[in-house]
């Protein structure tokens, strides 16, 4: 058995090694697999770990980096890089939104183009890939729409930007040897457009110059007197030819071109009323998908958003464990969404659902009894609205906690707020009748 083991450890160290290799060489996307091989060998090989984090976080998967640092972090508390990446994440809060809202625009698009509006879908991508150009997937999905429209200068533009990320991204790699056939393809119909083939003309004889003049054989030289003649004749026939043949025939012929110009110019008239009226419905349809499509859109920031603070508050949880300040732990368990938890299905056999089921052994225990005397502090202190806040996070981890139940009712009536105050009192006396809880509720009631 331990000799199994122990090629297991060697076999995932080669795994990390190598996935270690690749991610220095910028091959981000083979190095992914390597290092998920080598936890599958090794769960508790923590740098493995964290380095598939690093490499998630470097290839705009945040979500996935989130959760591999949480689960290094429930594996090796002590001595663990993890702690010092979740820690400079929560110092910047930016960091979570902005990738947030990256995200939600990446899926925006996506859903968009999915069902047709690629347009708007490569606008979109292209304000994502410019504010997050590490983002591998939204410049793959870049890149596909713009070879879709056989834009592909820009498509080889948004694959090398892929790949300066992740050099060895073998879809990347693939869609940029489609590119450059279809440009050298492109560039040779030019070539031949330009420089058409040049045909020979076969003559029996030399080809006539400039220059050349055809002398008849009739010609004569004529005397001056003869010559001035023959030009004032000429003359006289060209003016006549002009005044009673050519004028009245350009003159009909101006008419008619100006008769057509006046139909062309009503045509078009026309169609541009026409296509103004269509557009001014296509206008007021486009801004009400629009309006849809930014509902939408705000629907999904919104979600992603609280789905990402959600492990960050996982996260403090476990920050306050460690420094065993259990109060605030209580404090953000309290609060916090386990449906918004989700297991990534890496094999590494620790699933975030799991982590959080030992964190809540120990807040379903004993948490809100730290809730509860938090509240008590406070309501001694006098602030009565802090007081309720800490009863109502008792409650929301054991809503059948009645001191709590009553000390917030007594705190509403403290702040004179009688109906919420009764309204309490009479829960707790038919919730627990025979109680001290219920004795005390009818006393402070009145009845």
């Amino acid at each position: 058995m331990n000799t199994a083991y122990r090629r297991c450890d060697q076999a995932a160290n080669s795994y990390y090694n190598l996935g270690l290799l690749r991610a220095r060489e910028r091959d981000l996307s083979g190095a992914v697999p390597c290092l998920k091989r080598a936890l599958e060998l090794n769960k508790n090989l923590t740098d493995a770990r964290n380095l598939l984090a690093l490499v998630f976080f470097e290839l705009g998967e945040v979500g996935d980096a989130l959760t591999h640092w949480v689960l290094s972090l429930n594996l090796q508390e002590n001595n663990n890089r993890a702690t010092f990446y979740l820690g400079e994440i929560q110092k910047r809060n930016g960091i979570l939104r902005a990738c947030g809202t990256m995200i939600q625009r990446y899926n925006s698009a996506l859903a968009l183009a999915q069902n047709g509006s690629e347009d708007t879908a490569v606008h979109q991508l292209s304000g994502v890939v410019a504010e997050h150009p590490n983002y591998v997937r939204a410049g793959l999905l870049l890149s596909v729409l713009y070879m879709k429209a056989g834009e592909w200068k820009k498509a080889e533009h948004s694959l090398r930007q892929v790949l300066q990320t992740d050099a060895g991204n073998a879809d990347a790699r693939s869609y940029l040897s489609v590119v450059e056939a279809k440009e050298q393809e492109n560039r040779e119909q030019k070539g031949e457009k330009q420089n058409p083939e040049e045909g020979g003309h076969a003559y029996s004889h030399r080809k006539m110059q400039d220059d050349d003049v055809i002398i008849p054989s009739t010609y004569k030289e004529s005397t001056g007197w003869q010559t001035a003649v023959n030009i004032g004749i000429g003359l006289m026939i060209g003016a006549a030819s002009i005044l009673f043949l050519y004028m009245p025939t350009k003159t009909a012929e101006l008419q008619q071109i100006h008769n057509q110009e006046l139909i062309r110019v009503n045509e078009k008239l026309s169609e541009a009323n026409s296509v103004l009226s269509l557009s001014k419905k296509e206008g007021s349809s486009l801004e009400e998908e629009n309006n849809t499509l930014k509902n939408e859109l705000n629907t999904i920031e919104e979600s992603n958003t609280y789905k990402l603070s959600q492990y960050q508050k996982l996260i403090g949880i476990l920050n306050d464990y460690r420094s065993e300040n259990y109060s605030h732990a209580a404090d953000l368990f309290a609060t916090l969404d386990v449906s918004q938890l989700s297991d990534i299905d890496d094999e590494s056999g620790v699933p975030v659902t799991k982590i959080y089921r030992s964190i809540a052994e120990k807040m379903n225990a004993d948490g809100y009894v730290s809730l509860y005397q938090q509240g008590e502090a406070a309501s001694a202190a006098g602030d009565y609205n802090k007081a309720i806040e800490f009863y109502d996070k008792a409650l929301a981890i054991n809503p059948e906690y009645a001191p709590a139940m009553l000390k917030k009712a007594i705190t509403f009536k403290q702040l004179g707020d009688l109906q919420n105050a009764n309204n309490l009192f009479g829960e707790i006396i038919m919730r627990f009748p025979g109680s001290e809880q219920a004795v005390a509720a009818k006393l402070e009631r009145g009845y």
